[in-house]
């Protein structure tokens, strides 16, 4: 359980764990039974910004109710905002409408409610210059030498940091403020929560929980600890679900969001709609057998926040399938967490051979694979008569490898290299290679280029005569509307611009238009291919469980390897998985950017912005389509894997 906290901010919190929020993050744990650890950062947005949305951290004591950019648990304390004073002050202060405080020098936070609500009043406030604003305890500390020296007379302070300097300076004197509420409802109280990523749904869940149980051991911390508060009712432990059918939980691991709303969090938010749309729309199905299918969310940006998330989901929601893998790194690290723990976990966002080629017997395959893409551009680019190829790749490990692997493709459907060009991973200034291009005069250009350099390209194309057609490979992030969106307005040269995709959101054959038109009426937006990957995986895994009566690893890989196996996943054939690799058989689409698409938010209009051009590969009614599949990606013969 990794928190963001402040190392300096008594009595909350420091690097000691003094503090009565790192006393009460301990309670949690405990009552988790997990491993508590710390990621130290300033108490202001930057917490937030920097550590908790790029998964440095996963939750953050202390975050007011209502904080924007956080998903926030129930409050766990109350605590009020207070008058401090030195005790022999010829006044005594009950209230914010006493009419002393006009004849007094009072100071409080700068810019805080506080501060708005004495304004509010007509009162003068004393602002005093912090020696340094990044934590709370700075901003109070010259409003207490000030009190101390008798600069001013009388300041409002939040509770426990008044506290803790009552308790070093006992001629100081705390007074609660009254009234709770200043017109126009300012509260003069703050109320306490644990915040977490939007879009962490499980772990939110499980801190209420545990928050709930351990209820009065938090409360008796701020007793211990002297600090002012307003008792709060203790939270009903409700958990999800309907009490009387069998929980059927999978865990559900996505970046969203990781602070790159261009590239990745797009396909993260459009994958976890995905599976909770599935809950809604199959919910009823695994009810009518007596089972309450629950999908637990979790917000990943990182490949260690995903590990994180993954411990959680199985060692207190006891999930027993876990669904995820966009993100760099991700899908590797819960691989091989499912490994040890042994329990499926379903990739739908990492199209790597490597992963393919580790041979996890617990992993299975929604997302296709490099070759996969590969073999289906290829196959159509020659059907349409291209024969002559050039490829732009980074010069990578993995980008020398997808040129080798695509390379072999064009060779195999007859055709040819005409150039190649590598390039330094972060380079986004190709005209050198625009001017190469032109001079070898290719009938296709595929570029293995990044996500976020894919658009550069296609801008620096825009300049040169050429109308070659441009095959960016299809990266799970690209796959999205508004990376078409993006690409859109990148270039002018839209007709020319193609890639492979897992999902159409304008397929219409098969059940596909029912199941877009379900997930787009719930959301707004097209079916992105990672909300149908999530979609179907969920689909995949209620189908097998009620299929083999099991929620047991071993009985549903069984089932899943089964050549008689096949899932309706609306892609107009049945499809199964390949017992050597557990790739999911299955057609993929070509797709090409729409020149006529006008460029809007409604979604209409962000339908129109790529259209479909191919299928691969094509299936005759009444045609076996396993041997036909069989044709995208790496064949049985020759692979590492042997179950």
């Amino acid at each position: 359980m990794r928190v963001c906290a402040n190392p300096d901010d008594p009595p909350a919190s420091n690097e000691k764990l003094e503090g009565f929020d790192n006393r009460i993050a301990q309670l949690i744990a405990d009552e988790l039974g997990a491993r508590l650890s710390y990621v130290w950062g300033p108490s202001d947005i930057r917490i937030v910004r920097d550590y908790l949305r790029t998964g440095a951290c996963d939750m953050v004591m202390g975050v007011p109710d209502g904080y924007l950019g956080v998903l926030s648990t129930v409050p766990y304390y109350q605590i009020p905002h207070v008058f401090i004073y030195r005790a022999d002050s010829p006044f005594e202060i009950q209230s914010l409408n006493d009419e002393i405080l006009k004849r007094l020098r009072v100071s409080t936070y700068p810019f805080s409610l506080p501060h708005q609500a004495l304004r509010n009043l007509g009162l003068e406030v004393t602002l005093l210059q912090p020696a340094r604003i990044f934590t709370q305890l700075d901003v109070a500390a010259p409003i207490i030498q000030a009190l101390l020296n008798k600069d001013i007379d009388v300041a409002i302070l939040d509770g426990p940091v008044a506290a803790y300097y009552a308790k070093q300076h006992p001629e100081l004197k705390i007074v609660l403020v009254s009234p709770e509420i200043v017109p126009p409802l300012l509260p003069m109280f703050q109320m306490g929560t644990i915040g977490v990523r939007q879009g962490d749904v499980a772990l939110r869940d499980r801190l209420n929980i545990a928050l709930a149980r351990r209820w009065n051991d938090i409360q008796a911390v701020f007793r211990e600890y002297g600090i002012q508060f307003s008792p709060l009712p203790r939270p009903e432990v409700v958990g999800p679900g309907q009490a009387d059918l069998e929980p059927l939980r999978i865990g559900v691991v996505l970046p969203t969001p990781t602070g790159n709303p261009a590239v990745t969090d797009a396909a993260g938010f459009a994958a976890r709609s995905g599976a909770v749309i599935a809950e809604d729309l199959l919910g009823g199905i695994a009810a009518n057998q007596g089972m309450d299918l629950q999908i637990l969310p979790a917000s990943a940006p990182s490949a260690e926040a995903a590990l994180r998330a993954a411990q959680g989901l199985v060692a207190t929601e006891k999930v027993f399938a876990l669904i995820g893998g966009l993100g760099e790194g991700q899908a590797q690290v819960l691989s091989k967490f499912a490994e040890e723990q042994g329990i499926l976990f379903f990739n739908v966002g990492e199209p790597s051979e490597t992963l393919r080629k580790s041979c996890y017997r617990y992993t299975f395959h929604i997302e296709a694979s490099a070759s996969m893409y590969l073999d289906t551009l290829t196959e159509w680019f020659t059907s349409q008569g291209y024969r002559r190829w050039f490829f732009l790749y980074p010069g990578s490990e993995e980008g020398r490898a997808l040129y080798q692997r695509a390379l072999g493709a064009v060779v195999n459907h007859q055709g040819q290299e005409v150039g190649r060009a590598e390039v330094p991973p972060e380079r986004r200034i190709y005209q050198d290679i625009v001017s190469q291009i032109q001079r070898t005069a290719p009938d296709v250009i595929l570029s293995f280029l990044a996500p976020e350099n894919q658009d550069f390209l296609l801008a620096q194309i825009d300049t040169a005569t050429f109308r070659t057609p441009i095959v960016s490979f299809p990266y799970p992030v690209t796959q999205a509307r508004n990376y078409w969106m993006r690409i859109r307005q990148s270039t002018s040269s839209a007709e020319r611009t193609y890639r492979a995709a897992l999902w159409e959101a304008t397929l219409a054959n098969g059940g596909a238009r029912d199941l877009n038109d379900q997930l787009s009426s719930r959301t707004g937006n097209p079916t992105d291919p990672s909300a149908w990957a999530t979609y179907a995986a969920v689909k995949l895994l209620l189908e097998s469980v009620l299929s083999t009566g099991s929620t047991e690893a071993s009985r549903l890989i069984a089932h899943l390897e089964d050549p008689k196996t096949s899932f309706d996943l609306y892609k107009g054939v049945p499809l199964s998985f390949r017992s050597w690799d557990h790739q999911l058989r299955q057609p993929l689409f070509v797709v090409q950017l729409n020149p006529k698409a006008e460029i809007g938010t409604r979604l209409s209009q962000q339908l129109a912005l790529a259209q479909l051009v191919g299928q691969v590969p094509e299936i005759p009614p009444g045609a076996d389509p396993v041997p036909l599949l069989d044709r995208l990606g790496d064949p049985a013969q020759g692979s590492s894997c042997r179950r």
